[in-house]
């Protein structure tokens, strides 16, 4: 029935999609498809083989909260496009590692308010709440092996995919998200899309590293707080590429690259670490159950 269910909405999605005025940035989900899939590819062997039946699933639907966020969806925590960010540099005079901003999603709202927190985002809430789904899930398939639950699993992972690399992006910690306040206006895309799809032949990729996260909401913020510190090397790296430019061309993007080019390559690879040690801590804190298809089913 959820499976049925689910179909149903990504046709709904995709249909309203084809019908919406609102440009989609096709190459950005593609970037998401690629990190997620290296994290598939990257779990350990007690999770890989069932993760891996789904391979291509998983990646695919890695962009599904972007299809959100264009038809303007919500959920029970407001509309979708602020679980995407969270502008952590948002009050002036503020630094890391930004206690002004409560760590529990009830202070942050009471502080802040409903309008100001849709404002500057809650990508690190949203993320937990799909962390803990999969704890659960992962430990509904522990007790009764449901199908179900093993489709639910993928699905999650693939979402859950989605933030995790977000908020490796630089622009999605800061509210200079788009250059706006340095006269800078289109870097996000141009850091995040077109140095990437320039270089994506170029990119170095490096062993996945799988590490237990023993607090994911602290993960997400030392993320995020990670990301926001890049974001002044990225917009230099921005200046002088174009330094007496009138257009973002080809000789741009070369200068761009050597400045910047090294911190994109190594979000990417971050990201995909961070996505699969995600995968592997839930499955840790639900207590390793035993998964349909991975070696851990298998007897000695």
């Amino acid at each position: 029935m959820r499976a049925r269910l689910r179909e149903a909405m990504v046709v709904a999605v995709i249909a309203g999609i084809a019908a919406s005025p609102v440009p989609l940035n096709g190459w950005a989900m593609d970037v998401h498809r690629l990190l997620t899939a290296r994290a598939v590819d990257g779990l350990p062997d007690a999770l890989r083989p069932f993760f891996q039946a789904e391979r291509e699933f998983i990646a695919e639907h890695s962009v599904d909260p972007d299809l959100w966020r264009t038809l303007d969806l919500r959920d029970a925590l407001g509309k979708e496009s602020p679980n995407h960010f969270l502008d952590i540099d948002f009050e002036d005079g503020s630094a890391p590692p930004f206690l002004n901003v409560p760590r529990t999603y009830d202070d942050y709202l009471q502080t802040y308010g409903a309008a100001r927190v849709a404002r500057y985002g809650r990508l690190p809430w949203r993320a937990e709440e799909l962390f803990d789904r999969m704890v659960a899930t992962f430990e509904d398939v522990g007790r009764s092996g449901a199908p179900s639950a093993s489709n639910d699993l993928r699905y999650i992972m693939a979402v859950l995919a989605h933030y995790i690399e977000d908020a490796h992006v630089p622009f999605h910690g800061t509210r200079n998200f788009d250059g706006q306040l340095t006269g800078q206006r289109g870097i996000h895309a141009r850091f995040e899309r077109d140095l990437v799809l320039r270089n994506r032949d170029d990119w170095k990729w490096q062993s996945v590293r799988v590490s237990d996260i023993s607090n994911f909401r602290a993960f997400m913020f030392e993320t995020i707080i990670e990301s926001q510190q890049l974001v002044a090397p990225v917009l230099e790296a921005d200046r002088r590429a174009a330094s007496g430019l009138t257009r973002y061309d080809a000789a741009y993007f070369n200068d761009f690259t050597d400045g910047a080019g090294a911190i994109a390559e190594k979000r990417m690879n971050d990201a995909v670490a961070a996505v699969a040690s995600a995968v592997h801590s839930a499955w840790l804190k639900a207590g390793r159950p035993r998964l349909p298809g991975g070696s851990n089913h298998r007897r000695p």
